[in-house]
């Protein structure tokens, strides 16, 4: 948990910090968009690589050594002097964002029982969650404070690599199995098997996560822009579906170890495309327990589907596999951000936002109707 709250620590700060960098460099919603799918996209291809090093050298290598990889990003970020070094700083910080979820989630099933994994990894989310909810709280606070966005990222670039040196003591070795070398072929072969473990549940949990994923990186934009709040309101504000996901990700996991992983992530995008939708339509005086009820659906499924993943996964290549999946959900989202931006630029953040609730509230209604063949 304090491994996962200090590898969020530097990947939060984006999407709060996005409307005071937006203004500080004079960016279209467009370019905003490519500065998340910079992270998004880079962070997406790194996952199942990492995974697969991770099998062959150990997990807990690689998740100590990537805490301390990315608190060098995050420092070069906060002193990043235009669009393009900020651009490539944050290609920096993806290009080690997979060094942590797949090996640390890893690492917890090799030491836990199956029985009591969904619980473990919904309590391990709670540290991811934490983070999301208390950086942006901290980060909107202290630009307050010093009037620029880049303080956050300085400051906030010691906590991942204190974990870093922490973990490098305290982390237990759990019994590792070193994997043999894999391709580069082999490696994305995995994502095929993806779909082969999972079926067509990991389909709509990916259409989830992509665009679940996009709307919250815009998400303080919207609150600026559609809703009238000041930037630094907006930053703390994008903290608020995460108090629900301190609650979602433990309940989601502690109920698939006792009702199975499928009924529970079925159950979870019945719920989420609703319930985004009414997020954007109540008033704003309403936003606030809008916001929570969506955190807490979103993140109930995603413990559980890390959970099936490693129920279902061969020993040898747990890492790789989940990096596999990590892949797919996190490549799609970045690449949608910036259509996202794009469409915003036509139509208005405002109305995207809405069109979002209308075409996850289909694909829930499609869900829910389907359910027994999923």
């Amino acid at each position: 948990m304090f491994g996962h709250f200090t590898h969020h620590v530097t990947n939060t700060l984006l999407s709060p910090l996005l409307p005071l960098i937006r203004d500080s460099l004079g960016l279209s919603y467009t370019q905003a968009g490519f500065l998340v799918s910079a992270f998004s996209v880079t962070g997406g291809l790194s996952q199942a690589p990492i995974g697969a090093l991770a099998d062959r050298i150990g997990s807990r290598t690689v998740v100590t050594a990537g805490l301390l990889l990315s608190a060098g990003f995050c420092f070069l970020i906060g002193l990043a002097g235009g669009y393009v070094p900020l651009l490539l700083a944050l290609i920096g910080l993806g290009a080690v964002a997979g060094s942590y979820h797949a090996p640390a989630n890893t690492l917890l099933s090799q030491i836990f029982p199956r029985h009591r994994l969904g619980g473990v990894l919904g309590m391990h989310t709670v540290g991811g969650n934490l983070s999301f909810f208390a950086t942006p709280l901290l980060a909107g606070g202290l630009a307050a404070l010093t009037l620029t966005w880049r303080t956050p990222y300085l400051a906030f670039a010691v906590a991942p690599f204190l974990a870093g040196l922490a973990l490098i003591f305290v982390l237990p070795r759990g019994p590792e199995r070193v994997g043999a070398p894999a391709s580069a072929a082999a490696i994305f072969q995995e994502l095929r098997g993806v779909f082969g473990l999972i079926g067509p549940l990991v389909g709509f949990a990916v259409i989830y996560q992509m665009t679940y994923a996009a709307a919250l990186a815009f998400l303080a934009l919207y609150l600026v822009d559609a809703r009238g709040f000041e930037a630094p309101t907006a930053a703390f504000l994008v903290s608020i579906p995460y108090i629900g996901g301190l609650l979602g990700s433990p309940l989601g996991g502690g109920l698939s170890d006792r009702l199975g992983r499928k009924p529970v992530i079925v159950a979870s995008m019945v719920l989420l495309g609703p319930l985004f939708l009414l997020m954007t339509l109540v008033p704003t005086e309403m936003i606030i327990p809008a916001l929570v009820a969506v955190g807490l659906v979103g993140t109930a499924r995603q413990p559980v589907m890390e959970g099936l993943i490693l129920d279902r996964a061969p020993a040898e290549r747990k890492a790789t596999t989940l990096g596999a999946y990590y892949f797919i959900g996190q490549e799609f989202g970045g690449l949608a951000a910036p259509a996202l931006g794009a469409i915003a630029m036509i139509t208005d953040i405002g109305p995207t936002f809405v069109g979002i609730g209308v075409a996850l509230a289909a694909v829930s209604a499609l869900i829910l109707v389907l359910q027994s063949k999923l």
